[in-house]
């Protein structure tokens, strides 16, 4: 009788497998993303330390979303293309505007900062959007004997990303104290160490006391064709993501999107396996809960549903609302919301399930190693089911915070290719491959849903079964009934303890940062 119930859990986790399988088959080449993330504006600035002179080389590498935001000021016909007039106009005024951002004094007087070079360049991203590099060398001169120098970079000070400073004497000019590190960790911004990606170098300012010395005079600017250049001007290197790949295929023939639609269900549900996803708090919410299939169902469009409207309403933001607040910004909040309904739930259920000492006592008496109660009993009413501890089919409120929870916060890889839809002009496309990435997330957390409603009626029949055949002294400490007693109270301390841990990371994050 219980096969046909087995055979469904089967097929229900075999067609998702095979489809993965498929995605990790037939997925294009990646696309290239920004190591640091696609919000971010990252800073560097090299002080170069000679006799009479001291040279800032500066650089500025913007991610995906700011580039894209930064491009209308650059663009001025609106043709898509930056010519050279364009850059080159652009690239004036945004070396002044940086320039007015960094301050240096030598011995307590502000110096005045000489533009010797700069350099434009647009490395390519994901989906076709472009990031942007610019590269300055600063000069001041000096002429102290003793030579103690401050320098602060005020720019972006809003924006999360990468910010360093190094101090580089030249021969001869000795350093007697310095705040700043003399190691380029990020090669000026084209190399990023991956074991500090999570954690960025966030240095804004540097002290310095040094000692000149005859001789270590700064070398002369070099020419390359006419134009001076201001150091190197590689892209990072880059990781890969398969999705946002999608949106840029040359040829779109129906063929072409109907794989392109699938392909992006199964990268949405790459996504959700991986970690930090809402896997584990609707696991803990649906453990031992008395769900339906229809409940799994509808919690799976409302995850849809939301990680849709969060893309396109950030997205909304970054094209046109990005002066009154950043986009990146929004996460963090979106974030702490999704960890406090999560923690509000949680707490719920435990109030809920645990009926005062009644549910506390039997959430103990799973560790007790005695059946004889729970049999004489089962044996007493006739039937099992008047020992389920389980309460009832969870309401509906509940599966909407639950959804409202895991599809908040929208994946950014999304929001990359609604903006390369907008920068190509393929709009419908971009919409069609975000709500197919969402239904693809959406499918694997309604499968976990249904995994464990029928997990629940497995140990459900394991424990009549065991209780019928009449189970030895420990058989309650490994029945199916006492995983079902220990699980509704469990499962809601689980919620609660993720619940705690994705507020805690939303209040930590950057661009919150309460603590």
């Amino acid at each position: 009788m219980f096969a046909p119930t087995i055979r469904l859990a089967a097929l229900a986790l075999l067609v998702p497998a095979i489809a993965l399988a498929a995605v990790v088959l037939a997925r294009p080449a990646p696309a290239e993303a920004h190591p640091l993330g696609n919000f971010t504006v990252n800073r560097y600035s090299r002080l170069e330390l000679y006799s009479k002179a001291v040279r800032i080389r500066y650089v500025l590498d913007m991610a995906e979303i700011p580039a894209f935001q930064e491009m209308g000021g650059i663009d001025a016909n609106g043709n898509g293309e930056t010519d050279p007039s364009e850059n080159e106009a652009y690239l004036f005024r945004r070396a002044a505007a940086l320039m007015d951002n960094l301050h240096l004094t030598l011995n307590g007087s502000t110096a005045a900062l000489q533009l010797l070079s700069s350099d434009i360049t647009y490395p390519e991203g994901q989906a076709g959007l472009r990031t942007l590099r610019i590269s300055l060398l600063l000069h001041s001169t000096t002429a102290a004997s003793n030579v103690a120098l401050a320098y602060r970079d005020d720019n972006y000070s809003d924006r999360i990303g990468w910010k360093e400073i190094v101090v580089r004497p030249a021969p001869g000019v000795t350093v007697s104290n310095s705040t700043a590190a003399s190691d380029d960790l990020s090669a000026e911004l084209t190399a990023y160490p991956s074991d500090l990606l999570s954690s960025p170098l966030d240095v804004t300012s540097a002290g310095v006391s040094y000692l000149p010395a005859e001789g270590a005079n700064a070398p002369a600017i070099e020419s390359a064709g006419g134009a001076l250049t201001a150091g190197p001007a590689e892209a990072p290197r880059r990781a890969g993501n398969g999705f946002t790949s999608l949106i840029d295929t040359d040829q779109l023939t129906f063929p072409v999107i109907v794989l392109s639609l699938l392909l992006a269900l199964g990268f949405g549900a790459i996504h959700a396996l991986e970690p930090g996803h809402g896997k584990t708090f609707v696991a803990a919410y649906f453990v031992g809960v008395k769900g339906t299939v229809r409940q799994a169902l509808a919690l799976g469009l409302i995850v849809a549903t939301t990680h849709t409207i969060g893309v396109l309403v950030i997205g909304f933001v970054t094209l046109f609302g990005s002066q009154y607040i950043l986009p990146e910004r929004l996460y963090p909040y979106l974030s702490l919301a999704s960890g406090l309904m999560v923690l509000a739930l949680g707490m719920r259920l435990i109030a809920s399930r645990a009926s005062g000492w009644r549910g506390w006592r039997r959430f103990a008496s799973v560790f007790r190693r005695d059946s004889t109660h729970d049999h004489d009993h089962i044996h007493t009413h006739g039937h099992h089911h008047s020992h389920d501890p389980a309460p009832g089919a969870p309401p509906w409120k509940s599966l909407l915070v639950l959804g409202l929870a895991d599809g908040l916060t929208p994946s950014p890889s999304a929001l990359i290719v609604l903006l390369a839809a907008v920068s190509l002009d393929r709009i419908g496309l971009g919409l069609l491959l975000i709500v197919a990435f969402s239904i693809g997330l959406a499918t694997v957390l309604m499968l976990v849903s249904l995994a464990l409603l029928y997990t629940r009626r497995v140990l459900q029949w394991l424990g009549e079964g065991g209780a019928a055949s009449g189970a030895n002294a420990y058989a309650g400490w490994i029945s199916g009934a006492a995983v079902l007693r220990v699980a509704p109270l469990g499962g809601a301390f689980v919620l609660v303890a993720v619940g705690v841990l994705l507020t805690a990371r939303a209040l930590t994050a950057p661009g919150l940062a309460v603590f």
